[in-house]
């Protein structure tokens, strides 16, 4: 099992929190690739922490579909279907154009600024060509408009649909050509978001991942019917 060596010592009672994180991050970028065993002895060594947090850790996990527990045998991380694209994207395209249309009517003024500023930081990190900040302030636009939706099971749902979305582009894709696009798009929403404007909120919303949906399926089409020349032709766009 491919552990990585950095891994800080946990403490108390955030050790299976943590130990979920981690290991959910190792799994959405391929450091645990699908069918790896995953051996609780070994990450409770690499933790330092018993069992236990590390078994609950692993039920979170499987509970969000990452994993697989064969009982009495192992536990496996789980293999990524092309055909789950499309489920995945629907569904999450419809809870955060719900989250849009709530977080219309109860985001504050400062919230909505500092989404400005995250805006503001995704502008400034596709002009400069920088994927993983551009990445991260991608994350963390959505997460704000889910949160500004006060709406638990809202933010619970999104945020398993988007673990298994970032799964999918780690696996396939090393270059995201559509940044301009979601730069585009997310202005809009943001804009419909400062007036308020509920409805325009949500039809936007949904159709920013619909839009990313329609493309990733298209790319993963194109690596199956090409091999791998159609891949090097995908990371150089």
């Amino acid at each position: 099992m491919p552990v990585p060596e950095n891994v800080e010592k946990l403490q108390g009672v955030s050790a299976k929190s943590t130990i979920d994180q981690v290991v959910c991050g190792w799994i959405i970028t391929g450091v645990l690739k699908p069918g790896e065993k995953i051996i609780d002895s070994e990450l409770a060594k690499r933790f330092n922490v018993s069992r236990t947090p590390v078994r609950e850790a692993i039920q979170i996990l499987e509970g969000q579909k990452l994993v697989y527990v064969v009982p009495g045998r192992a536990t496996v991380v789980a293999d990524i279907d092309p055909a789950d694209i499309e489920k995945c994207y629907r569904t999450l395209a419809e809870l955060q154009a719900l989250a849009a249309e709530l977080a219309c009517g109860s985001l504050t003024e400062q919230e909505l600024e500092q989404l400005a500023q995250i805006h503001s930081a995704f502008v400034d990190a596709c002009g400069r060509n920088d994927g993983a900040d551009a990445i991260t302030q991608d994350s963390l636009f959505h997460d704000a408009i889910v949160r500004g939706a006060r709406n638990e099971y809202v933010e619970e749902f999104s945020r398993t649909m988007i673990l298994h979305i970032q799964r999918i582009k780690y696996h396939y894709f090393h270059c995201d050509r559509l940044r301009k696009i979601s730069v585009s798009q997310h202005g809009e929403i943001l804009r419909t978001l400062q007036a308020r404007d509920s409805a325009r909120a949500k039809e936007l919303m949904r159709s920013h991942w619909l839009c990313s949906m329609e493309n990733s399926l298209r790319d993963v089409a194109g690596l199956m019917q090409g091999g791998e020349g159609a891949v090097q032709d995908v990371l150089t766009k």
